[in-house]
């Protein structure tokens, strides 16, 4: 169960007064998560000590790789150079990979060299794929057999195997050439009878992903078809590793970062931890853009000035018009980006969803017009409170059923251009909406009623 204030309050207590042996096992009964935790709570030299007690209990791994990317490098930069190669040893080099990546690089090759041979090797070989690439969030911690022995046979041979594989559903089949040949599934192998073939049970090619390949591509193959592993080959089929369902998440996750945070034109290097350089640096272009854009909407709203001073009462409607646009634009942004990412557009064509999105905003425009423009209608000081309304109304419509059209039509034009559907779509669209709604408000407004 989830630990409580008490409990974490209760293990600081002990770290504190120096009983580590009570710590000790009082840490050995708590999931690594919760452990994890902890370093929320704790000053730096009580986190210190934490880390002493995991490594003398062997826990330390499953911990710290429980920990955001921003702790971890705080608890790194404290490490020791052969406390860090002793945890990289424990981990699996996929893991051993990833932790790496946090630290800095001028400690990197001192770390590596006080590595055994083989598992430098190991993680080095992995170091040659893009962060990006299946090829990096791989495991080579898998079972394997091969297609010319029977299930008995393949029984012992997975025994030989590492007892802590990252894979153990599954049991993937090689040829003599190492090339993957097909999988089956673990239970299938131990249940069939024991004198039956490799080949004939084997789930004969599989879906498999290159190295080289973009890691989305995975999380894509996993979703559709639901599997819990994806195996990664070379250009010639050779079976070079596996990507275990922990990886598999994790790429969802960072891949649902990546659009969330993109759509925001936000880096995926900008934290909570993130130092205050680092996410004014990430941050600092967008804002550029985002003041351009403004500068467009208020010469739009000069532009109108006369009518403006004539018809005063439209300058308090103007954030109306532009938020509700904006709110509706977001909701056809976030589902047709959800659509590309998962996939969902292969089944619809795009001028299809761009319709759906602007008729929906359309819709929606008739029913918030028509509050607003009854509110218009009642508002105090206007002149002719009738054509106010008609002005509100024709303006909220126009512009939400625009925002509908382009919040689905952004994201689809930055695909078929080459980019990421996802990048900077929110600034660009209330760019779009807050210039087209006040143009259209103060148009109507200006065609109207003077």
């Amino acid at each position: 169960m989830p630990i409580t204030q008490k409990h974490g309050d209760y293990v600081r207590k002990l770290i504190v007064s120096g009983a580590r042996s009570r710590a000790a096992l009082v840490l050995k009964k708590m999931h690594p998560a919760d452990i994890a935790d902890l370093f929320g709570i704790l000053t730096p030299p009580e986190a210190t000590v934490l880390v002493e007690i995991l490594f003398t209990q062997n826990m330390a791994d499953k911990v710290l790789m429980e920990l955001p990317e921003g702790i971890l490098l705080e608890i790194i930069e404290r490490l020791e150079d052969n406390r860090a190669a002793e945890l990289l040893l424990s981990l699996e080099s996929n893991d051993a990979l990833l932790f790496l990546e946090a630290v800095p690089e001028e400690r990197r090759d001192e770390i590596m060299h006080l590595l055994p041979p083989l598992k430098r090797d190991r993680i080095e070989q992995l170091l040659i794929y893009p962060e990006d690439s299946a090829g990096y969030w791989m495991s080579t911690s898998y079972m394997s057999v091969n297609t010319d022995i029977t299930a008995e046979q393949a029984v012992e041979t997975i025994r030989e195997q590492s007892e802590d594989v990252d894979v153990p559903f599954y049991v993937y089949v090689i040829d003599n050439d190492d090339r993957l040949a097909g999988v089956i599934p673990l239970r299938r192998l131990i249940t069939c009878p024991h004198g039956t073939t490799v080949r004939n049970i084997m789930m004969a090619d599989p879906f498999t992903v290159n190295g080289n390949s973009d890691r989305e591509e995975a999380a894509s193959l996993s979703r559709k078809y639901n599997i819990m592993a994806i195996p990664v080959v070379d250009d010639n089929h050779r079976l070079i590793g596996v990507i275990p369902g922990d990886s598999l998440l994790d790429v969802m996750e960072e891949e649902a970062t990546e659009d969330m945070y993109r759509m925001a034109g936000l880096s995926e290097e900008d934290r909570i931890f993130s130092p205050v350089s680092t996410a004014f640096r990430q941050r600092f272009p967008w804002i550029w853009i985002n003041l351009l854009t403004a500068f467009i909407a208020s010469t739009v709203v000069r532009a109108f000035q006369g009518t403006i001073e004539s018809v005063a009462t439209l300058v308090a409607f103007m954030p109306i018009v532009a938020g509700m646009s904006g709110n509706t634009g977001n909701q056809s942004l976030i589902v047709i980006t959800r659509g590309i990412a998962l996939g969902e557009m292969e089944f619809s064509s795009s001028l299809k969803a761009i319709l759906k999105e602007a008729r929906v905003g359309f819709l929606l425009g008739l029913v918030a017009g028509s509050v607003a423009s009854v509110v218009g209608i009642l508002f105090p000081g206007s002149t002719d409170p009738l054509l106010l309304g008609l002005v509100i109304f024709l303006a909220i419509v126009g512009n939400m059923g625009l925002a509908g059209l382009l919040g689905a039509a952004i994201p689809l034009v930055l695909k078929a251009f080459g980019r990421d559907p996802a990048l900077g779509s929110n600034i660009l669209l209330t760019a779009f909406t807050d210039s087209l709604g006040y143009l259209l408000l103060l148009g109507l407004g200006m065609i109207i009623i003077l």
